[in-house]
């Protein structure tokens, strides 16, 4: 196998592996999840900002939703990667790009449309570590 190819394909599982992490976090750690999006918002001077418990509850539980969500999607990121990615099967490569492209605009229009612009950069970072080794690989599934 290709040097280069095997480079940018560890690569993409590095990533896919940091978004199945980032998407359990926020499962199993909402108080931390909460607190970082917190920061990430809102100004460290607002970041204290205080929900009813009712309130609080229903941002655990959507927390829960996405995060749940986005196992499922990068789980299945990983299975096109280990298996027909890695045999340079074109639709595989495909599946990856259009995948990731349909999370990031979607998710990032909702974002800026929202006013919470701060998690469409957020985005434009996992794209960016997403898009430089499938570009990279693009070469290797034309026949």
């Amino acid at each position: 196998m290709n040097l280069w190819f095997r480079l940018w394909w560890y690569w993409l599982i590095i990533v896919t592996c940091g978004v199945t992490i980032f998407s359990i976090s926020l499962v199993i750690l909402p108080d931390l999840m909460q607190l970082f999006f917190n920061t990430m918002f809102f100004s460290p001077l607002q970041a204290h900002t205080t929900f009813d418990e009712i309130v609080y509850s229903y941002i655990k539980f959507l927390y829960g939703v996405l995060g749940a969500v986005m196992v499922g999607w990068s789980i299945s990121l990983l299975f096109i990667l280990i298996g027909p990615f890695y045999r340079r099967q074109r639709e595989a490569w495909y599946a990856m790009i259009v995948s990731v492209l349909v999370w990031f605009i979607l998710d990032s229009s909702l974002s800026i449309s929202a006013g919470f612009w701060q998690n469409a950069v957020f985005n434009t970072v996992f794209l960016v570590f997403f898009a430089i080794p499938l570009a990279a690989t693009y070469r290797y599934f034309q026949k």
